[in-house]
Parts: structure tokens; C-alpha cells; sequence
């Protein structure tokens, strides 16, 4: 975790870097461009919770559990018979 936070500063330094040997660098652009990569970031994860609020997930282990425990019931039944 420390690494990827040096590595932020030494972007955001080469970043000031840029800026002040660049005079018609336009950081607004970039700012712009980091947002957008949030939001969309934000946006899949907003799917993905709405996919796991859905009981997706939970229903299929459910089924997987209750179908098991009717075969291994019915294998025991046909065994007694």
C-alpha cells in the first residue's frame, strides 16, 4: 500500500514537473479525464453491488445446497430399497 502511494506523489510530481516546463499543458484536461475514470470506475461498482443485492448469488448456493441435500436423500432411499 505504501508503494502504490509513493508512486501517486512521484506521478503528481512529474505531473507539477510537466506543467511548469509545458506552458500550454492544460491540467484541466487531465482533471477532467481522472473524473471520468472514477466515475466509470464508481459506475461498475455500483453494478456489481446491485448484482449482489439481487440475491444472485445467495439463490444459486441456496438451490446448489437443497438439490444436493435431495440427491444424497434419494441415494439413501434407493439403497434401503
Amino acid at each position: 500500500m505504501e508503494e502504490m502511494k509513493l508512486q501517486v506523489s512521484e506521478l503528481q510530481k512529474v505531473k507539477e514537473k510537466f506543467v511548469t516546463l509545458e506552458p500550454n499543458y492544460d491540467v484541466s484536461e487531465i482533471n477532467f479525464v481522472e473524473k471520468v475514470r472514477k466515475n466509470k470506475a464508481l459506475a461498475q461498482q455500483v453494478k456489481k453491488l446491485e448484482k449482489d443485492l439481487t440475491f444472485e448469488n445467495p439463490l444459486r448456493d441456496i438451490r446448489k445446497i437443497l438439490w444436493t441435500n435431495i440427491t444424497q436423500s434419494i441415494n439413501d432411499v434407493w439403497s434401503s430399497i
